[in-house]
């Protein structure tokens, strides 16, 4: 298989996780999304017995902020605005209701406008913590 179409990628948020199965609703159509995992540190085990290499094993992994594109309206702005200052629930689906994968945090939100130029689409960023870690949910 050559690879997975990024069409239908949606981003879902609750603002409710107390229940067992919170209702997501989707954010707003969004452009492009960040990557969902960074490198982990390298912790240094190497003693001074090495005689030629480096030994290490793999530490902690950092999530940066992820800023997620989306065109710019009134109305879509207004909406994500609306949600900072919230802890909320975020689903990142691949695929129709997630059919290739969903990827599964909490955080908070908040938005702004991006610079632009002539003959340009107005854009958005929408940038959201991750305060938990990020879990991949397989398709059912």
């Amino acid at each position: 298989m050559a690879g997975i179409s990024t069409a239908t990628t949606v981003l879902k948020y609750s603002t409710d996780q107390a229940g067992v199965s919170p209702a997501y609703a989707k954010l707003v159509d969004i452009t492009d999304y960040p990557d969902l995992g960074a490198t982990p540190n390298k912790l240094d085990t190497t003693t001074l017995s090495a005689e030629k290499f480096r030994t290490s094993i793999l530490g902690l992994q950092e999530i940066p902020d992820m800023v997620f594109g989306a065109n710019y309206t009134e109305a879509d702005y207004s909406a994500v605005k609306a949600l900072e200052g919230q802890t909320l629930w975020f689903h990142l689906e691949f695929g129709t209701d997630g059919a290739n994968g969903t990827f599964e945090w909490s955080g908070e939100v908040q938005v702004y406008a991006v610079g632009a130029g002539i003959d340009e689409v107005r854009t958005m960023s929408i940038i959201t913590s991750a305060e938990t870690e990020m879990t991949f949910l397989p398709s059912a």
